[in-house]
């Protein structure tokens, strides 16, 4: 788990992003798709957003427990909604398999 602010704060981007790189790398080759993967860019540019206002916007002390906490709130909320759309991804991409 980051230890800090701004190791969490990239912890979110890149867990993010690499969702955001996967569509668009789908995209170029399934340009048929990109309504759909366009959501899924959406949803995890506004996931980042969200989790950063989360991680900016407390009234935790620094070093308590009570901001270790939230820390790991928002990394494990954060690695369960890159998941959750890197799956939507791999469903659309199984789809395109199949009808191909």
């Amino acid at each position: 788990m980051p230890a800090d602010r701004s190791e969490l704060k990239r912890a979110v981007h890149s867990m993010l992003n690499d969702v955001v790189e996967q569509c668009f790398q789908h995209m170029i080759h399934h340009p048929q798709r990109t309504k759909d993967l366009n959501q899924i860019i959406k949803d995890a540019t506004e996931e980042i957003n969200h989790q950063v206002l989360k991680i900016d916007a407390h009234d935790h002390e620094p070093n308590s427990s009570e901001l270790d906490l939230l820390y790991r709130k928002i990394t494990k909320d954060t690695h369960k909604k890159s998941i959750r759309l890197l799956g939507q991804l791999q469903s659309l991409q199984k789809t395109q398999q199949r009808s191909a």
